[in-house]
């Protein structure tokens, strides 16, 4: 399958694009419909727990609704008892596309006021589809939110009625979808919040599209999912002949005596994801704390910035994790300065970023200074970034661009709907995540794998997108009960059991 995500535009092209080669309007429905009752008769029906056999269909006035009919006499023909009604258009109009569809009126609408939407097993959405650009009118809002409020299991064709297609809004409200069924791709407004969340599980079907029509529509979005054959081929998996220096050398500046959890995170979790060596940053004071955590994890006594910087030009040091538990403070933020102007590889994080909050134009104009762009990484959680940017009316994903191109670096904005951005590079969005990641020291064992990936050669974006993925299965594998304390045991199962199985099939 062609890794790929539209805009609404995308699935206007593409329509155009089989209509001109032949394909006309109805059979794009009917293949379309065809495929989404295949999913609902084979995929959903089969695992909800005491099916009656009753399903409503919720038809709008446009094109979705038009599938919805036929979804619904598909339906009908298997033999269950099908309903529909037509909730925010005239039932008239209904009549008419049904007409206009099957040369007469196949099934009797009901008024929505007259249902009792808790007598069925499963609601078919078929109200809005990526088309939609406006908010609903307070009447919409009312039944929509009763729908939500309702029982049955909830489809929704080719987007949840109410989620923007492109930036995932609600507006204001959606469906609050089990499952949706799009057409071939996935939009982008279901793998980015709020709309993710409201999409439930999404399955991708074909409409009778060709390969060549979803590459050439495909430029209109320039968004991929973060899947690991984007940047396998470039991982940087031990040769036979490598030794620990050949693998990279990670420095990772301590926070205060009261604050070094977080650096030690990252520091360990750089060494679990393949650098050859890790040394912790640490004053005097807080030096005691750290040495009765850490084993392979080296130390070092620094009490002052040149003291920093001489040690990590001693001992040829390559990359830099500044920001996790350090302090948002005039010293953390001339150690980044120094840091970005001496083109270290580098990852800043957490107070690393914070601490140009009142300033973020200092940041910007040093990081477009550097001559050295493919090895550093940003990684923001939501509120990190807007104290940097100040950007509005755009959605996750041209924030995250936009960052990236004001930087010239790559920006990882971290989320449950992750983006990953670089100069001149295809974004990246998480195609799966795991809630279970929402916890304190997250953040800096993502750190730590992205320090861990640049120090072994890999450019920062393969870094991010490599070491998102990776952070990403550590919360799909362990699930519930899940602390920081363990993400680095679980990330070095994950490389051993599944990584490395994917690497071998590429190289």
């Amino acid at each position: 399958m062609i890794n790929t995500l539209f805009k609404s535009k995308c699935s206007y092209e593409l329509d155009k694009l089989c209509v001109s080669r032949g394909l006309n309007f109805s059979k794009l429905m009917e293949n379309a419909s065809k495929s989404a009752f295949l999913i609902i008769d084979e995929k959903v029906i089969p695992n909800l727990k005491n099916f009656n056999q009753k399903i409503l269909i919720l038809c709008g006035p446009g094109n979705n609704g038009g599938d919805g009919i036929v979804i619904a006499n598909l339906l009908k023909n298997r033999g269950y008892e099908v309903d529909i009604s037509s909730p925010v258009t005239s039932i008239n109009k209904i009549y008419k596309l049904q007409k206009k569809l099957f040369g007469s009126v196949i099934i009797d609408f009901l008024k929505f006021k007259d249902l009792k939407l808790n007598k069925y097993s499963l609601i078919v959405d078929s109200i809005y589809g990526v088309g939609l650009n406006r908010n609903f009118t307070n009447k919409t809002i009312k039944i929509i939110k009763e729908i939500n409020r309702s029982k049955p299991c909830k489809v929704s064709i080719d987007i949840a009625s109410g989620v923007n297609a492109d930036t995932g809004e609600l507006m204001p409200i959606s469906i609050e979808a089990d499952h949706t069924v799009t057409f071939v791709a996935p939009k982008i407004g279901q793998y980015l919040l709020p709309g993710k969340i409201n999409s439930g599980k999404v399955h991708v079907v074909s409409i009778g599209e060709k390969k060549s029509e979803i590459l050439k529509v495909s430029r209109c979005s320039k968004i991929k999912f973060n899947i690991p054959d984007i940047w396998i081929k470039n991982f940087k998996w031990p040769l036979m002949n490598d030794h620990k220096y050949k693998r990279g050398h990670v420095f990772v500046r301590s926070g205060p005596i009261l604050s070094t959890g977080a650096s030690r995170l990252a520091a360990i979790s750089a060494l679990r994801s393949g650098a050859g060596a890790v040394t912790l940053a640490s004053d005097n004071d807080a030096l005691e704390v750290n040495a009765s955590h850490l084993t392979a994890v080296m130390l070092k006594e620094i009490n002052t910035a040149d003291e920093f910087f001489n040690f990590a030009k001693q001992k040829k040091i390559n990359t830099l994790i500044i920001g996790p538990g350090n302090g948002v403070d005039k010293e953390t933020k001339n150690i980044a300065i120094r840091a970005i102007k001496e083109e270290f590889g580098l990852v800043l994080d957490a107070d690393g970023l914070t601490s140009f909050e009142k300033n973020p134009k200092q940041l910007f104009d040093l990081l477009k200074k550097r001559k050295k762009r493919d090895n550093i990484i940003l990684t923001p959680h939501e509120g990190e970034f807007n104290r940097l940017f100040n950007f509005s009316n755009m959605d996750k994903i041209e924030k995250t661009r936009k960052a990236s191109d004001m930087t010239n670096s790559t920006i990882l904005y971290k989320g449950n709907d992750t983006v990953i951005s670089s100069p001149k590079k295809t974004s990246l969005i998480s195609k799966e995540s795991s809630s279970f990641l929402s916890t304190a020291g997250s953040g800096d064992i993502l750190a730590g794998i992205c320090g861990g990936l640049i120090a072994q050669g890999m450019k920062s974006h393969d870094a991010a997108a490599a070491a998102s993925w990776l952070h990403n299965e550590i919360g799909l594998e362990a699930g519930p009960g899940l602390i920081a304390e363990d993400m680095s045991n679980f990330l070095s199962k994950i490389m051993s059991n599944k990584l490395k199985s994917i690497y071998q099939k590429f190289n």
